[in-house]
């Protein structure tokens, strides 16, 4: 179980990350709104702490997308003007300033959901129009071994410390953006255009998100845990595609 915990999510990093390398920043960015750590660690606490803790922990992670989309959109427009720090710290301090806002929320699975994709539909409504990109994705010789690690120390982290943290406070630090920021700042250094369109990418990647969350929450205290998860994966297929067809619209 510590060997598959260990190798889960780098190795899910791995796949994204090659496939955003050779489809470029904004499918990059798309790709890394899918729940790469949160489902992890959301399977690993419902073997672990049980499928009612790990239901309310996907409700958590669910509440903690308005967090990653507050992150999101305001490093996307604060690179248009600021370098890579000072865009990191305010992106950061919006993510955490949403985060301790909804803590003490208690609204149901259902409700927050809607909350959610009505939310994410305003944001991607008013995200920042860089134009078309020429930067590449990849992002330097250790990017890939940098983005692993972080992926195995977060879901250890997590999972270690969830009794401590309970299920809410553990499923919103799943969506905490580090892979976002990580891809945001290689890129903002190349060029600007294509941090705000990894960004955005990043945004509606986090329908999929969100619709996998839903049904762990729904499904998972009355379902075996694998059928739960088979489930939410599936549910989640054709809304990564739908958000896919919108990108390369507006692109």
């Amino acid at each position: 179980m510590l060997l598959f915990k260990i190798l889960l999510a780098p190795l899910l990093i791995y796949a994204v990350t090659l496939a955003g390398r050779r489809w470029g920043p904004a499918i990059a960015g798309w790709l890394l709104g899918l729940p790469l750590t949160s489902f992890p660690v959301l399977l690993f606490l419902s073997l672990e702490q049980g499928p009612q803790f790990a239901s309310h922990a996907a409700r958590g992670s669910l509440l903690g997308l308005l967090a990653w989309a507050a992150f999101t959109i305001c490093y996307a427009y604060s690179c248009l003007k600021l370098n890579w720090w000072q865009s990191t710290l305010i992106g950061w301090a919006a993510y955490f300033a949403v985060a301790a806002m909804l803590l003490p929320v208690t609204m149901n699975a259902v409700w927050t959901f809607l909350v959610v994709i009505l939310t994410l539909a305003v944001i991607l409504g008013v995200f920042p129009e860089a134009g078309s990109s020429q930067a590449s994705s990849t992002l330097g010789k250790y990017d890939l071994w940098i983005r692993m690690a972080t992926a195995s120390a977060m879901v250890f982290l997590i999972t270690s410390i969830a009794d401590f943290l309970g299920p809410t406070a553990s499923g919103l630090f799943t969506t905490f953006p580090t892979y976002s920021t990580i891809l945001a700042v290689f890129s903002q250094r190349q060029e600007k255009a294509a941090a705000v369109n990894i960004l955005k990418g990043v945004t509606a990647g986090l329908y999929t998100s969100a619709t996998f969350f839903l049904v762990i929450c729904l499904t998972l205290p009355r379902w075996p845990v694998a059928a739960s998860f088979a489930l939410a994966l599936l549910s989640a297929v054709p809304v990564q595609a739908a958000s896919f067809v919108y990108l390369r619209r507006s692109r």
